[in-house]
Order: structure tokens, then C-alpha cells, then sequence
């Protein structure tokens, strides 16, 4: 099914948008030698982030992979090598190129590849090399095992975790043809369900929960202007958008077609597995932080299952974020 014009004049404005807050606030004391490298490097791994959102994209990655029912390997680890490349030239043109970097970014992009494409094509839900590649493309992110360069530069925004977004989709989306309901077009009961599942979360788990317990406390004063609209984007596009791709578009949607008699369950599975990625933030209460993640990601899970769109998630997942950082920041 080809693309809409809506979703690509959508998938534009956000390039645009995102391009031009992150040239404005991230570049703008910087040298024309980095503006240029990072501008390079924002537009290699991030731009094909929203990109593979568009049907059109997903189809052509396909029909790149596969032969019928056959995966092209070569293609696949090909791809594999060149992106390797292209962060050991960013990192080089940053000023942070590190042979170790090199090596490290190849085994990240190559395991996961491999454990795909061993997998039996005949597998529809979750299956043991599913979750081995969800883990190796998980776990260098989340515990900072990846040494990738930073844009602009140290501390920045990480490639590491653009590699892994973009990887993640490419693998699952065009590898293993697993369809996640990915596409920024939604409609009003879209939004309506994420509108009020917020309220129901906010107003009923988080504020009890997280007042009491000491887990968060109103700010004394609002955010800076200058500083709302960077919060606003990168909670939307460094945080939501990359979690609900991993953890309900990948993580909750395999588990549902294992086990398709009971969806409750494998949401509840999926919204445990979120709590717990939240264990190891060191400046919070830890059993609060997984309580809240799990009925948060409980939600979040219910917005994706309901409307069928991860971006429903993701936008739920953007409101709860935000209220918190513009209200509850110390």
C-alpha cells in the first residue's frame, strides 16, 4: 500500500522541524566544520527514523532483502558495513573517531543481523532469536556499552542511539516484515485515546503515587520559554518515539502474536518489561519508578493495542513525559 500525501507532507515538516531546532539550539556556537558533520550526521540517522514510517520506504527496504521467502544476506550485512562506515566518517569529521568505536558499532549492527536472518521465516510471534536480537540492540544503549561519537560533540546527542533506532527498524520492519502500525497520520479518536488515558494515568497512578511517596514534588517555578520547545522535541523524538518502537512496536506486538488467545497478557508481559528498564535510573526511588513505568507502559500498551498505531503510544508517552519535565522538574 503506498503512502498517502498527507503522511508525506507529515514526514517533511517534521524533518524539517527537527532539522532546523537542531541546528538552531545544538550548532549555533559551534564551527562550520562541526555544524556541517553533525548536520550530516543528524540527516544519516535520524532522518531515517521518521522515513521508514512511510509504506512506500518500508516496501522498497523489502523488496531490497528478500527474494520471495528467501532473505539476500549480503544485502543485509552489506548495509550492515556500510553504515559502520558512515559513523566511523562522522566520528572522524567530529573529532571523536576511535578504532575501538569502529569495531564496537560492526558487532552491534552485525549480531542482531545475524540472529534475524537465521530465524525461521515461518515464525510469526515471538521467537528465541527475536528476543536474543531485541537484546543485543537494547542492551549496549541502555547500559552505554556502545563508545559511538556524540553530536555535536561530548556531552550530545548520542549516535549510539540513532544507530540502534534505525537499525531496529530496519531489521524488524524490513527484515523480518513485521508490521508494527507505523505512520504518523492519526485521526481524532486516535488522539481522543491517548488524551484520555493521560488523564486517567495522571490523574488516578501518577500524581497518588508519586507525591506521596516523595518520588516527585510541583516546581517552585516554570521552565525558561527558550528551554520548553527543545524539551517538547526531545522528549518527543530522543525518548517516546524510540522507547514505543522498541517496547510496544517490536516487544508487545511479537508477544501478542505468541500468544494471540490472551493479548492481556502479553501487554502485561510487555508493560513489566518497561517497568523494569527503568530500574536502573540511579536519582529516583527505584520501586516507584518501576511501579509508575508499569502502569504507565500498561497504558501505553492499551493506546497501541486499541488504536493499532504505535504512534498513539508514543504520543501518550509524550504527554506523560512532558507534563512531568514542565511541572515536576527540580
Amino acid at each position: 500500500m503506498p503512502s498517502t500525501t498527507p503522511e508525506r507532507r507529515i514526514v517533511l515538516l517534521l524533518i524539517l522541524v527537527t532539522t532546523a531546532a537542531f541546528s538552531l539550539y545544538t550548532l549555533r556556537d559551534e564551527s562550520w566544520r562541526i555544524r556541517l558533520g553533525a548536520l550530516l550526521a543528524f540527516a544519516l540517522f535520524f532522518w531515517p527514523m521518521l522515513l521508514l514510517s512511510l509504506a512506500d520506504v518500508r516496501e522498497r527496504l523489502m523488496a531490497f532483502f528478500h527474494a520471495g521467502e528467501l532473505i539476500r544476506r549480503p544485502r543485509v550485512f552489506g548495509l550492515a558495513l556500510v553504515l559502520t562506515t558512515l559513523v566511523a566518517l562522522v566520528a572522524l569529521g567530529l573529532g571523536q573517531f576511535h578504532w575501538r568505536s569502529v569495531g564496537a558499532c560492526a558487532v552491534y549492527l552485525s549480531l542482531p543481523a545475524i540472529l534475524l536472518t537465521l530465524r525461521r521465516p515461518s515464525s510469526e510471534g515471538l521467537t528465541w532469536p527475536d528476543a536474543l536480537a531485541v537484546l543485543a540492540l537494547w542492551f549496549p544503549i541502555e547500559f552505554e556499552w556502545l563508545p559511538l561519537a556524540e553530536i555535536p560533540r561530548r556531552p550530545g546527542i548520542g549516535l549510539d542511539k540513532l544507530v540502534g533506532v534505525t537499525w531496529l527498524l530496519v531489521l524488524f520492519l524490513a527484515v523480518r516484515r513485521l508490521d508494527i502500525g507505523y505512520t504518523f497520520l492519526l485521526g481524532r479518536e486516535d488522539v481522543k485515546r491517548a488524551l484520555v488515558y493521560f488523564a486517567l494515568f495522571v490523574t488516578f497512578f501518577a500524581l497518588p503515587l508519586a507525591i506521596p511517596t516523595g518520588f516527585a514534588a510541583s516546581s517552585a517555578r516554570m521552565r525558561p520559554l527558550s528551554e520548553i520547545g527543545v524539551l517538547l522535541l526531545g522528549t518527543a523524538f530522543l525518548i517516546a518515539l524510540p522507547e514505543e518502537l522498541l517496547f510496544r512496536g517490536v516487544i508487545q506486538n511479537l508477544l501478542v502474536r505468541r500468544f494471540r488467545a490472551h493479548p492481556l497478557r502479553a501487554l502485561a508481559l510487555a508493560s513489566l518489561i518497561f517497568g523494569l528498564a527503568h530500574a536502573n535510573n540511579p536519582d529516583q526511588p527505584v520501586w516507584v519508578y518501576v511501579v509508575l513505568a508499569t502502569i504507565a507502559g500498561w497504558f501505553y500498551g492499551l493506546a497501541y493495542m486499541r488504536t493499532g498505531k504505535v504512534i498513539t503510544a508514543a504520543l501518550l508517552h509524550w504527554m506523560v513525559n512532558s507534563y512531568w519535565g514542565l511541572f515536576f522538574h527540580g
